[in-house]
């Protein structure tokens, strides 16, 4: 039991650990994405994030930690990360943080509608009606039908549906696939995707904005290591509600940096997604 106790600690601390690195790594592409395309800042991010997951690579076993006996899932989960990264990156240079960071936040609740279809795990009518609560806070800050509603806000909520796939991938692969493959090849696919991308949009940058692209790779890379960690030692409804500590370091982030103050539509969303999401845990 207090092993079991243990590994349920150790993954909640470390996802803890995840949301602010990711966090942070957000705010700095926010900083970054208005003067450089996004194949350029993903294409550095993925080089670093790999060089810095080396260690990892041989712990797990060196090369041999690459092999995998299911090629469609390591397919699935690249085009996933991609699909995630670009329209993440593109939503960040349009969205205040704390306003996308809101929207991303239901990724819980599609977690929850998802677990019982691809996990085969039961769901409780308490968490269904989380779910609709989720989204109806969701409504309020997209605010869909109004003059304010804005066609981008429909992306990061896409995002949160691939991100919602991508969490249940580590989790129902870890038992086949080493942690190296689950952290590895989708890195390896940005950087592949990006590098295709890369003559429609390079500039070359001053030392700081390198520095922070580097910055990036190296949060990107240990963050996506963390999460990944985080779902070996516990179960995607003990971690989901801990993804809402991002959402505190968003706010603070968004106005120490930027000088975003959410408004009373977005701040009402956020404490409703954060009820519904507890509720689904």
């Amino acid at each position: 039991m207090n092993l079991v106790n243990n590994r349920k600690l150790s993954g909640v601390v470390i996802m803890i650990l995840a949301m602010f690195i990711m966090t942070v790594m957000d705010a700095a592409v926010k900083w970054l994405v208005s003067d450089y395309s996004i194949q350029q800042i993903n294409f550095i991010r993925s080089i670093v994030a790999m060089i810095v997951l080396l260690p990892q690579v041989y712990f797990d076993g060196g090369l041999s930690a690459f092999k995998t006996n299911n090629k469609k899932v390591h397919l699935w989960r690249v085009f996933l990360m991609i699909v995630i990264s670009y329209s993440w990156f593109y939503a960040l240079g349009k969205m205040e943080l704390a306003e996308i960071g809101a929207l991303v936040m239901v990724s819980p609740l599609f977690i929850t509608i998802l677990t019982p279809i691809l996990l085969k795990e039961g769901v409780s009518k308490k968490k269904w009606f989380a779910v609709l609560f989720g989204f109806f806070g969701m409504l309020v800050i997209m605010r869909p039908g109004f003059e304010v509603f804005r066609p981008i806000s429909v992306l990061p909520a896409s995002v949160a549906l691939g991100y919602a796939l991508l969490l249940i991938s580590n989790r129902s692969n870890r038992e086949t696939e080493t942690l190296t493959s689950l952290v590895y090849y989708p890195l390896v696919g940005i950087f592949i995707f990006s590098l295709c991308l890369l003559p429609l949009g390079w500039i070359t940058p001053s030392f700081f904005d390198l520095s922070l692209m580097f910055f990036i790779g190296l949060c990107g890379g240990i963050g996506h290591f963390c999460l990944t960690l985080a779902f070996r030692y516990a179960s995607p409804p003990t971690l989901a509600p801990l993804e809402y500590t991002g959402l505190l370091w968003a706010i603070l982030l968004g106005y120490l940096i930027f000088r975003e103050i959410p408004d009373t539509w977005t701040i009402t969303g956020m404490v409703l997604i954060t009820i519904a999401g507890f509720f689904c845990n």
